[in-house]
């Protein structure tokens, strides 16, 4: 049997089509288990829940979109930046914040929380939306795949960017630093 994954519109949701039958399904990928799969931990088999959908149901799928461009995009977000980063940057020197190392720590660690809470919701959000598409009478079922036994990487390389951050984050103290909280929640998002 072979199965063709498809990435879908939500970044939780994976499509799963069987070729040799007309089926088509989607697994919800935050239901893995175990979780130290993620850390890179060998394991032998992988539990997923997955629903079976209608073979013609295009919900899920990413429609084509008119891109925007890089040099579009660049111009929209800078004004955001900047205004971003002077406000932090104000912050950290008119309350001389770049001095008090425990309080330094915990807005790193707030800025870790809040990217930690942004994908709660946004998980919660995509969860409503697909239970909106799947039709009630549709076969749930926990699927189990064998692994080739091989680590997946893990997140440690963003361990390792998140630590980097941290470093850099203590080391300055002219107001720049909250430039490294900004980034500190970028890469956290993807932890």
């Amino acid at each position: 049997m072979e199965l063709k994954f498809k990435n879908s519109n939500m970044t939780c949701i994976q499509i799963v089509q069987i070729d040799q039958e007309s089926k088509k399904y989607i697994m919800d990928t935050s239901t893995m288990s175990p979780k130290s799969y993620y850390w890179g931990i060998k394991t032998d088999t992988i539990i997923v829940d997955m629903v079976e959908i209608e073979k013609n149901n295009t919900q899920f799928e990413i429609k084509p979109t008119t891109p925007i461009s890089t040099t579009m995009a660049a111009i929209i977000v800078q004004p955001i930046v900047k205004v971003g980063y002077d406000v932090l940057k104000r912050l950290f020197i008119q309350n001389n914040l770049s001095e008090q190392v425990l309080l330094k720590l915990l807005l790193f660690a707030i800025s870790m929380l809040i990217s930690y809470f942004a994908i709660l919701i946004s998980l919660k959000l995509a969860h409503k939306k697909a239970d909106k598409w799947i039709p009630k009478n549709s076969r749930k079922y926990t699927v189990t795949f064998t692994t080739i036994k091989k680590s997946n990487g893990g997140v440690y390389p963003l361990v390792g960017a998140i630590f980097i951050c941290l470093l850099f984050f203590l080391g300055l103290n002219n107001g720049t630093e909250g430039a490294f909280l900004v980034i500190n929640g970028i890469v956290s998002l993807f932890f």
